[in-house]
């Protein structure tokens, strides 16, 4: 593996070098990061169908199974990763997707609201950013076909909010990786609180950060240092799953 380290800053750099169209290849596009830090990025079929795959791998570990409902809070349009990823992954999976779009206020919260009432998702992916708004407009209700919760983190974030007891939720809570300059699959958490990586990155920790390598890809980049705090761990999980395990800050 080659010893060369790839920061976000070199590939704003070379996006400000290069400007001009996305590959020849790409058929979706997506946005990492805002203002003078934003990056586009570009996915091709294989690129995609490559994620579809592990995001079903990382689903399907956190406790999402066939025919379940999967709603979620995630940005649609450019946003990385969004719902339109999120969905194409609930479809492989043969369940029914239900983006609420992002919460970012009372009004929108009430209407992702009355949609969830209606439709009783299985699970609820929430996004860092829509997770206070969302859950602190949760009308009092019994909601027995709420099994789980996923919540999504993006780099180094702060803890998942407390659930209010008007929610009505006693379900299981993981938390699903994603680092979008690499892969929006990158690791997701056990019952034991650990995150088992994808089997399709590669996982090492450099000065105290995770650094990640794409297995079989030519374009993503190699040994991307994202700014997530972790270790690895040595010796099985507790949960009993084999693979590469991470505790992370």
């Amino acid at each position: 593996m080659s010893a060369r380290l790839t920061r976000r800053a070199d590939l704003v750099r070379d996006q400000r070098t290069h400007p001009g169209r996305p590959r020849v290849d790409a058929v979706r596009l997506g946005v990492s990061g805002s203002g003078e830090q934003l990056l586009v990025l570009a996915w091709s079929a294989a690129d995609l169908a490559r994620e579809r795959v592990a995001g079903t791998r990382l689903l399907t570990s956190l406790g999402v199974t066939p025919g379940m409902r999967v709603a979620n809070t995630l940005p649609g349009g450019l946003a990385t990763p969004g719902s339109l990823l999120l969905g194409d992954v609930v479809e492989e999976l043969g369940g029914l997707d239900v983006p609420l779009g992002q919460v970012d206020g009372a009004a929108v919260a009430r209407s992702a609201w009355e949609l969830v009432d209606r439709v009783t998702p299985d699970v609820i992916v929430i996004d860092q950013a829509s997770a206070p708004h969302f859950l602190a407009a949760a009308p009092p209700a019994a909601r027995p076909w709420w099994r789980g919760i996923v919540w999504l983190r993006m780099g180094a974030s702060i803890a998942p909010p407390s659930i209010d007891a008007g929610t009505a939720f006693d379900g299981w809570q993981r938390t699903w990786l994603a680092v979008p300059e690499v892969t929006s699959f990158v690791a997701g958490t056990c019952a034991a609180s650990r995150f088992h990586v994808d089997d399709g990155v590669v996982a090492e920790i450099v000065e105290g950060v995770l650094v990640l390598t794409p297995r079989g890809g030519d374009v993503a980049p190699r040994r991307y240092v994202s700014d997530v705090p972790a270790r690895l761990m040595t010796g099985p999980c507790s949960c009993g799953a084999p693979g590469t395990v991470l505790e992370i800050r």
